[in-house]
């Protein structure tokens, strides 16, 4: 997919630099910036869909966070956290020049955003959050994490998308070609030319009792307008956590994308064009 550019920046993570790669859409020049950020196990190739819709009026960053797609993975496993991944973003915003800030987050890329968009002098003015909330059960997180941190291999990279395919079911909707992608985007070729995901196994340890994520006390904090895209089916974000954004705070927007579970590919005229008014709104 031409039209963008593989960036890098260092960040500084306890006692060593580490490379954080960003994709970037758009004109250079454009102070209109969008930042996408994804979900746990994902990368930023995830949003190349939407930020190629997106590139005419916006320039767009999606970045790799640290343990994911082609930025590096850290030695001392336990830095993994909201507070570096916040560090990551916070020095990708500054890096971008502007004033003021778009944002789209998958799941945990969402999370990073409610966080910064709740404090004071954030950047952020509009917010937009993939299948996410300000609470996720635990039932949910389980369901999501119950193949995270695995470190499979796969003799081909289509027995390496069957297996994406298989795990990551909910997502979408992706017609054959998304399936494709998604799949392809998913993986990393080994130096014995096996497959296996494109994220460090080491981001599940050290593990934790998955409990309820609460975070209800940031939600009346963010003051910018807010859409949610909510997959219908999601066990991350339920019916009752929508209702509940959409009436109090910042009284999110919702844009339902039925069928789907955690979480909406972005990659849909219709999604994509949900996002693409709301930000031009």
């Amino acid at each position: 997919m031409a039209g963008y550019t593989d960036k890098n920046f260092k960040i500084l993570a306890a006692d060593r630099f580490v490379d954080i790669r960003y994709r970037e859409w758009g004109a250079a020049d454009n102070r209109k910036v969008a930042i996408c950020v994804h979900g746990l196990s994902r990368n930023c190739m995830d949003f190349d869909d939407l930020a190629a819709s997106l590139a005419s009026e916006w320039r767009v960053l999606a970045v790799d966070i640290p343990g994911r797609g082609a930025s590096d993975w850290l030695e001392d496993k336990s830095l993994y956290g909201y507070p570096l991944y916040e560090t990551v973003c916070a020095v990708l915003v500054a890096r971008s020049g502007a004033d003021e800030i778009a944002w789209v987050g998958t799941s945990m890329g969402g999370n990073i955003g409610m966080r910064l968009a709740s404090r004071p002098g954030t950047p952020i003015t509009k917010l937009v959050l993939n299948d996410i909330g300000p609470f996720v059960p635990a039932e949910g997180r389980r369901h999501n994490q119950a193949d995270f941190g695995k470190d499979p291999r796969f003799e081909s990279e289509a027995a390496g998308i069957a297996h994406v395919r298989e795990t990551r079911g909910v997502f979408g909707p992706f017609d054959e070609a998304g399936w494709q992608k998604f799949g392809r985007d998913s993986l990393r070729q080994l130096e014995d030319g096996q497959w296996t995901l494109h994220y460090d196994p080491g981001l599940s340890q050290p593990s934790a009792p998955i409990q309820n994520s609460d975070n209800w006390r940031l939600w009346p904090l963010i003051a910018c307008p807010v859409l949610t895209m909510w997959g219908t089916e999601s066990k991350i974000l339920p019916a009752d956590v929508v209702e509940r954004m959409a009436s109090t705070g910042p009284k999110s927007a919702v844009h339902e994308v039925p069928g789907v579970g955690h979480c909406p590919g972005l990659t849909t005229p219709d999604e994509i064009e949900a996002i693409r008014a709301f930000l031009a709104n």
